[in-house]
């Protein structure tokens, strides 16, 4: 068996619910008491499901970060919709403001902008294999919930693996001649 080339840290997140954001990232202009109380009670639930890791390589180079909830947590998005769509689609923004708030609590500089989504070297993908995730060649994650980046952060477009599709994207346009 061979020297591994990258470490795989479990690190800690320290997510906090930012309801303007769950609000920006669902779309919605305000929120039922209701509603707000059922997200508070889901928060703090899976709050505990999420993962987050730190992968180094040993050559000293930029490394990555990766946070994600488990697959319990889709199931219960899931589970949502099936009952009430209104619920499915809340759980789903949850969900998703969950993820990137652990990772801007892990790197504040994400707070506000991209997340850039690297191509994933030979190693990191061993990582992926050992924490049971598969990277397919549409550049996604078996995980519905989840953040790949560079760590430390390094910006934008340049590097991100779908910069192409991404309608954020400040380098499709740059080239093109009309």
């Amino acid at each position: 068996m061979g020297k591994e080339n990258m470490s795989l840290e479990k690190i800690e997140t320290q997510p906090e619910f930012d309801m303007e954001y769950y609000m920006e990232i669902s779309g919605l202009m305000r929120l039922e008491r209701e509603l707000t109380e059922l997200l508070e009670h889901y928060w703090d639930k899976w709050q505990g499901q999420v993962q987050a890791y730190k992968m180094e390589p040993s050559d000293g180079q930029d490394g990555f970060l990766l946070v994600y909830l488990d697959a319990q947590t889709e199931s219960e998005v899931q589970q949502a919709f099936e009952k009430n769509s209104h619920h499915g689609f809340a759980f789903h923004h949850l969900a998703i403001t969950l993820v990137m708030c652990a990772a801007q609590s892990v790197m504040p500089e994400l707070i506000g902008g991209c997340m850039p989504l690297p191509t994933p070297t030979r190693e990191v993908k061993k990582k992926f294999k050992k924490l049971d995730l598969e990277w397919d060649d549409k550049g996604c994650l078996n995980r519905i919930y989840a953040v790949f980046t560079g760590y430390p952060y390094k910006g934008g477009c340049e590097d991100c693996y779908s910069c192409d599709t991404c309608p954020s994207s400040q380098t499709r346009e740059i080239g093109r001649i009309d």
